[in-house]
């Protein structure tokens, strides 16, 4: 390579250099290392987790043989709460009560998914006062748990079904 080529590659080479050489000399003593200091970035926020979806209802319910119930109640999800009337219809169930339900909901992606027939398998009994426990599942796979307390005079060997729909 000939000198006046070189020549001209190290001036170059030196102009590009210049302003990080000048900002190092700023920025530090001579003959210290310097060190550029990250970026600085936001701090990533936490993602806050939806409650689980949760109901909570009352209902009535008559029977000799056959029950009828009907009641209405509240489904909290993502936050926010929906209405909902519930209908059913019970097998081997004797007596009249109502009772107040709360429970856990399972398997609940959409809205629209909680509507539907949901059956369950139960054996209660109350007499003045009593619980049970019920779990009961639609053909939509969503599954509800609940805990009642019974309020009347009731016996139930029963197979249940309950028709939940969203209020308007």
């Amino acid at each position: 390579m000939r000198l006046s080529t070189r020549i001209i590659i190290a001036a170059v080479a030196a102009l590009l250099l210049m302003p990080a050489l000048a900002s190092a000399d700023e920025a530090a003593p001579a003959g210290d290392v310097v060190v550029p200091a990250p970026r600085s970035q936001p701090a990533p926020q936490p993602v806050a987790a939806a409650p689980p979806a949760f109901v909570r209802l009352e209902t009535t319910s008559i029977a000799a043989g056959i029950g009828v119930s009907w009641g209405d109640g509240t489904l909290t999800f993502q936050g926010r709460d929906y209405d909902f009337e519930l209908k059913g219809i019970s097998l081997i169930d004797l007596g009249a009560s109502s009772s107040v339900s709360v429970g856990d909901v399972q398997n609940l992606e959409n809205l629209a998914d909680f509507e539907g027939t949901y059956v369950a398998v139960e054996a209660a009994g109350a007499a003045g006062s009593g619980a049970s426990a019920v779990t009961m599942r639609n053909e939509n796979g969503v599954v509800i748990t609940l805990n009642s307390e019974l309020r009347g005079v009731q016996l139930a060997l029963a197979t249940q079904g309950l028709r939940i729909t969203l209020s308007q």
